[in-house]
């Protein structure tokens, strides 16, 4: 074989590669016309068609027959004759299996691929790819001499098996194997290959030192061979154009036209003046193709000197030299070293540092130690110290995954390829660890490059999180809160610390959550460990830490930097933001407080202290509509508590005004009712002598003209200062106040409460439209495959119990509207999809119910299964999947569905017959006998039995012969069913026995329930009795009939002794009725003696069967009636002859 005819195009006879053999006939080969022996061959007798005819040199179309069919033979004079004056022998296999298979292949046992390229050096003739070293093989590889020769006989092993025929060689082969031999003597036992990248440095050589070389080689060459005769150019050129068939070369693809045609201007290629040039050329270069082909294969076939020896060719045309010259490479050494260190520590080539990118990219290129999209669509702005949490959360959530689940994937990849590692892994404990140590160090160098960009790509979030920020928030006053429209991150509190506003936090608190929100990135980020600590659990102990970003690393300075100039840019704004506040610096620093006491130490006129409260109602008021939250790019302040404060301090400063005018009212009327008391009691007392009385006239004087007056005076004041209290410190106006503010409140909430109702509406319906299309998908679903019938149940469940929890919400929403008095909202759309998913959900539920079902039908124990639950169970999908074909008439896929469904529903239902027949539990032994009969083999069932081998033993042709046979069975069953129920009645029913007197004997009572059970049973065994189906079990019928008739008989005989025992017992209790009456005494001994014997023994065992069934217990009830009846009769005759010998006493006892 050869390389350039080692293609997929290769022709074959048989349309596909074989390989070639040295045997193609069973026999040995004979040539026609052989009588005795190839010494008397006649080459007369041999006819015109046969192939040696076709070797001879007049018809100069050599060839020849194959080899003999066993190598043990020795090839025949004749055949070596033929091959011997042959004047052109073959170069290639007439007959073999593959096409362009060299003649000489013949002599090898080789295979197609084992013939490639082995002519290029006599040590690769007999090459096996199975001896090749593998491509990681260890540096060192001992060649063993036995495989250079494999394949080759050897005296030896002819001696040591005797039984076997000894190898026969023809001199071409003896040659061959001598030289083989003569080769392998000249090779150690041993062959010691080392491989090794490093060779020993030369001097680069000029061009002109590389043209004397390349001559020098050329005459070298030139000197060992010979020129070629002209017998060998006529053999070779013969070969050339005759020797190898032109369809044993696959021909030129037609993509190497198409390319070349692409080569050419389009305007050239639709000449029609150029039509003829084009065909020419084609053929030319068709010609072309297969010349330089053929000859290339007849070059490599005559490499092997042996076959030019065959061919009588000593010599072929020498190829004109090619001479390449190169520049000089002084590198040369270097770049090999460099190449085997490569080779030896460039470990991120390795398959597996891709595997890790991909791993890397396809689950973790989003991953972020701070989710900041997540933040800037949350609510905005945070607290600092939810900001803060946030950051500890989001940066522990990355930590987490990237513990238990990067590096845990990535050992497990590492475990699922381990070939594309282990071979760097020492064979043993004295090997060095080295290679093993440099790759893992080189994968912690990925890993930890991969740790560190997610470290960057965070701490570039987190700068670009706060560079929306970057314009700051300096603004004109006055302030206009629509200018920062962009979600602020942090809140900041503006609160008093009298006597100045200060902001909590500060702005060197709110720098440092900032800055440790970085370090908290890069603190996450530490202690991830390698993955060899998770592979190696016994390194567990050393410190395997994949490298991340340091704190004092420039890049994370950089990123500090640029978020502090930001940082700086937004404190202009809350700084400037309190000039808001100036005007109110008189309530922070207590000036106002003193203006107040200053103001109250005056003497000042009620509409003075009008004037200041309103004053100060206006300033409060001012304070109280001012904004609540002022967004400032990066912060948002909240003035609420500071504006608290203020309205605080500006209420307390009216509070005290007001408060002064009710001390003073309260004082000035506690004056004048003391003053208006002290006269009255002054003007009431009786003067005791004239001074008092001048004193009270004086005193009456003065109050009526001057004190009377000033007190009026004071009621004045008194009445406009209640007026101003009324106005200003009146309970009722605050309560006014109170109820305006409650209802305005109460509005707002109820409007809010019904813009959540419209939002809730429209999100229901839009949950419902999303529930319709969900059901609208199953007009187009009829896949009718058991995982995809399973998982439309499941989505059709858990659309139900949507469809459920919807309802439960409607009818809230319709709650809701009724508080509110709004028109209720009906949604039909939610009654629509409830109605639609009626049918789907049956078709889908039945469907798949019957799927598994009937697989558990067809293949399950008949033991386990019931026939008449079966049968329904089968109606009843029968009936709904055949409602559904009318329902979704209109519907082509769930139609579909339905009807296969039918189809198959009414396919098995003709096994139901089957099933009843197989599954009865009355089918025993004599049955299937009976069974094993009409079928015509036998048929036992088993406890694996199952439905689908009663159809394989061919039941449907004989169910209208095995319906009887079940029937039958049935009937049987059901009798025996009875039977059984009829004796486990009696098993637990008992007599009933009372103490007799007050002796030790007892009596039976309550037997009503057990005649009538007596007499229902035995009625209903007679029935059995009488049926054509009890045969099976007739004498066990019987058997129960006599029974239970002689234990009725037993209780008849059993009651009617206990009668007459009842009513004698007292009688012949007396000895002086013995005395008169001995033999009847006697007799009845004898049945008292019976009785009690009865009744001891019943009463041991209380139930029914076991009394009754006492030995000789009838025959003994039977001989004590007899004799009791004896003894009426007796006793009877004693009284007769008493009546007549005391009539009177007997008449008056009758009377009686």
């Amino acid at each position: 074989m050869f390389p350039a005819l080692n293609s997929p195009n290769l022709k074959s006879a048989t349309g596909r590669n074989k390989p070639s053999s040295r045997h193609w006939f069973p026999g040995p080969w004979k040539p026609r016309g052989h009588p005795d022996r190839f010494g008397k061959f006649n080459v007369d007798s041999i006819p015109k068609s046969d192939s040696i005819y076709h070797m001879s040199h007049s018809q100069m179309r050599p060839e020849l027959p194959p080899l003999p069919a066993s190598a043990n033979e020795e090839p025949s004079e004749l055949y070596k004759t033929v091959m011997s004056h042959s004047f052109y022998p073959p170069l290639m296999q007439r007959t073999s299996w593959t096409l362009a298979a060299p003649f000489k292949e013949q002599h090898h046992h080789s295979g197609p691929s084992d013939s490639i390229a082995n002519n290029y050096s006599l040590t690769a003739r007999d090459l096996k790819l199975k001896d090749l070293m593998k491509v990681y093989q260890p540096v060192t590889i001992n060649v063993p001499r036995e495989k250079i020769v494999q394949g080759l006989p050897s005296a030896n092993k002819s001696s040591s098996e005797p039984n076997k025929k000894k190898m026969k060689f023809s001199p071409k082969d003896k040659e061959y194997l001598t030289g083989m031999k003569s080769a392998s003597t000249s090779l150690p036992m041993k062959k010691e290959v080392v491989t090794s990248l490093t060779f020993p440095g030369s001097r680069p050589m000029s061009p002109e030192e590389q043209i004397d070389v390349m001559l020098q080689q050329e005459r070298e060459i030139e000197s060992k061979e010979t020129k070629p005769s002209e017998s060998d150019l006529e053999r070779y050129y013969y070969y050339l154009t005759s020797g190898i068939r032109k369809d044993m070369i696959a021909p030129e693809e037609d993509k190497v036209m198409v390319r070349i045609s692409k080569l050419i201007s389009n305007t050239l290629l639709t000449s029609p003046f150029l039509e003829p040039l084009m065909a020419a050329l084609v053929e030319e270069k068709e010609t072309d193709y297969y010349s330089s082909l053929m000859k290339s294969i007849v070059d490599y076939i005559l490499m092997d000197p042996m076959e030019r020896k065959r061919l009588f060719i000593q010599s072929t045309p020498r190829a004109f030299p090619q001479r390449v010259i190169r520049a000089p490479v002084p590198w040369h050494s270097v770049y090999r070293n460099a190449k085997k260190w490569n080779e030896e520590h460039l470990h991120t080539v390795n398959p597996m540092m891709l595997s890790l990118k991909q791993l890397w990219f396809s689950e973790f290129r989003d991953l972020r130690f701070v989710r900041t999209a997540e933040l800037l669509a949350g609510k905005l702005p945070l607290q600092p110290h939810e900001y803060q949490d946030v950051i500890q959360k989001h940066c522990m959530e990355a930590r987490q995954i990237l513990l238990n689940k990067w590096i845990p994937t990535c050992a497990q990849l590492f475990v699922s390829r381990k070939e594309q590692w282990i071979h760097f892994a020492p064979k043993s404990d004295y090997d060095s660890s080295r290679n093993i140590e440099e790759y893992f160090a080189s994968v912690a160098s990925f890993m930890s490059l991969q740790l560190r960009e997610l470290v960057i790509n965070s701490l570039k979030d987190l700068v670009s999180f706060f560079m929306i920020h970057k314009d700051g928030n300096d603004f004109e006053e006055p302030y206009q809160e629509m200018e920062f429209f962009i979600p602020q991150l942090i809140m900041i509190k503006l609160e008093v610390n009298e006597p100045i506003i200060v902001f909590n936090p500060s702005f060197d608190d709110c720098w440092e959550l900032i800055r440790n929100s970085f370090l908290e990135i890069i603190k996450n980020s530490k202690g991830i460990p390698k993955v060899e600590s998770i592979l190696f659990p016994e390194l567990k102990g050393y410190n395997l830490i994949l490298g991340t970003v340091n704190a004092d690393e420039k890049l994370v300075s950089d990123f500090v930097d640029q978020t502090f100039e930001v940082f700086q840019k937004n404190q202009v704004g809350p700084c400037k933001y309190l000039n808001v506040y100036k005007k109110y610096d008189d309530l922070l620093d207590n000036t106002a407080e003193q203006n107040i006491s200053e103001f109250l130490k005056e003497n000042h006129e009620i509409e003075d202290f009008v004037m200041r409260i309103n004053s100060i109602k206006k300033r409060r008021n001012e304070i109280a509509s001012m904004h609540i939250t002022v967004p400032l790019a990066m912060f948002c302040l909240d003035t609420m508590t500071l504006n608290y404060d203020l309205c605080e301090r500006a209420q307390n400063l009216k509070d005290r005004l007001i408060q002064f005018q009710v001390d003073v009212n309260r004082d000035t009327n506690t004056s004048i009712c003391n003053q208006y008391s002290l006269i009255a009691d002054k003007v009431s007392e009786i003067p005791i002598n004239t001074g008092e009385l001048v004193f009270l006239i004086e005193f009456l004087k003065k109050s009526s003209d001057v004190t009377v007056f000033k007190l009026r005076r004071q009621l004045r004041d008194a009445v406009e200062r209640l007026e101003f209290l009324m106005d200003y410190a009146d309970l009722p106006h605050q309560i006014e106040d109170i109820f305006e503010n409650s209802r305005n409140l109460l509005l707002s909430k109820r409007d809010q409460a019904e813009m959540d109702l419209i939002k809730r509406c429209s999100e229901f319906e839009v949950k419902l439209e999303g529930y319709s299309k969900e059901l609208e998908g199953f007009r187009k679903r009829e896949v009718m495959t058991t995982e995809e019938m399973k998982n439309n149940v499941e989505k059709l469940n858990e659309l139900s119990k949507n469809l459920d929890q919807a309802l439960l919400e409607f009818e809230l929403i319709n709650k809701e509207e009724e508080l509110l008095e709004k028109e209720k909202s009906t949604f039909p759309l939610l009654q629509i999809v409830m109605t639609n998913k009626v049918p789907y959900e049956q078709l889908w539920v039945t469907a798949y119910e019957f799927s598994t079902k009937s697989e558990e039908w067809m293949n399950g124990p008949l033991f386990l299964l019931n026939a008449e639950e079966i049968a329904e169970e089968i109606g009843n999908m029968w009936r709904t999947i055949y409602k559904l074909t009318k329902t979704l008439a209109d519907m082509p896929a769930p139609r579909r569905l339905a009807e296969n469904v039918k189809i198959k529903i009414d396919k098995f239902k003709q096994h139901i017959p089957i099933l009843t027949i197989s599954c009865n539990p009355g089918m025993k032994d004599r049955h299937w006998q009976q069974i094993s009969e009409i079928v015509g083999y036998e048929i036992k069932p088993t406890e694996t039995t199952c439905l689908s081998n009663m159809l394989e033993f061919g039941f449907g042709k004989f169910i209208e012969k095995l319906e009887p046979i079940g029937a039958a069975a049935s009937k049987e069953y059901s009798l025996e069913k009875n039977l059984e129920k009829m004796k486990l009645d009696w098993v637990n029913m008992t007599f009933n026995f009372v103490k007799y007197r007050d002796t030790d004997t007892s009596i039976l009572c309550a037997v009503d329930d057990i005649q009538l059970l007596l007499d229902d049973h035995v009625i209903k065994t007679q029935t059995m009795c009488g049926s054509p189906f009890v045969k099976p079990i007739e004498t066990e019928c019987r058997k129960w009939e006599e029974k239970l008739v002689r234990v009725q008989e037993i209780l008849d005989a059993w009651l009617k002794c206990q009668a007459t025992w009842l009513y004698l017992e007292p009688i012949f209790s007396s000895e002086d009725i013995i005395a008169q009456m001995p033999e009847e005494g006697r007799k009845f001994a004898i049945v008292d003696n019976y009785w009690k014997s009865l009744m001891s023994q019943a009463v041991k065992d209380t139930r029914v069967l076991m009394a009754a069934d006492q030995p000789r217990m009838a025959e003994r009830l039977q001989e004590a009636n007899l004799l009791l009846e004896d003894i009426q009769k007796g006793l009877n005759d004693y009284l007769e002859k008493k009546r007549l010998f005391f009539p009177s006493l007997y008449a008056l006892d009758e009377k009686r």
